[in-house]
């Protein structure tokens, strides 16, 4: 059921060249890896739609600022363009977080919520969600977990209480000295 989705997207044929680099971080405000995916070169630009404006998430010079924290219900991905301006945060509500082959990962649970700079937020695979519910893809465990964590996630969000806005540009430079 739930995607593993990697830190350094070995699997994603639309990239055909990128720079990889990872830091374990352990601070008071966040602990967990942080790793950054630098696109060099794609097949083809990845668009995406919002309030029905076209938009550009990945494409040569690119980076994807990816947060796989120790003690969240969530992954967090900050995509950021060519000027280093952030384009959105994609937050997956994820099943685990784990590493293999010292490559941390996500199991994606399927619920996601997308930020944008100016403020606005979007919930996103709800429907997905109950499609794997009624199919017996999810466990009833998962399913009350993704709801509760899904909402929790997005009352830190709209309070204000949520420190990957605040810590990315930070970790974004940090990181680009590594590639």
């Amino acid at each position: 059921m739930a995607k593993r989705k990697y830190a350094n997207r070995r699997d994603w044929e639309r990239i055909l060249k990128n720079r990889y680099a990872q830091e374990r971080v352990q601070t008071e405000q966040f602990s967990g890896v942080v790793a950054l995916f630098q696109i060099d070169e794609v097949r083809a630009p990845l668009y995406k739609k919002h309030k029905g404006e076209e938009f550009i998430v990945a494409d040569a010079g690119f980076a994807w600022l990816q947060y796989f924290p120790d003690n969240e219900p969530f992954g967090v991905t900050v995509m950021i363009n060519p000027e280093g301006e952030i384009v959105q945060w994609y937050i997956d509500l994820v099943d685990r977080i784990g590493e293999e082959n010292g490559i941390p990962y996500m199991d994606d649970l399927l619920l996601d919520i997308l930020v944008f700079p100016n403020g606005d937020i979007v919930k996103k695979d709800e429907d997905e969600f109950e499609e794997a519910a009624e199919s017996g893809e999810l466990t009833p465990e998962q399913v009350e977990r993704g709801w509760r964590e899904f909402e929790a996630t997005l009352e830190r969000i709209e309070r204000g209480d949520f420190i990957y806005f605040d810590l990315a540009k930070g970790h974004y430079e940090q990181l680009k000295q590594k590639l």
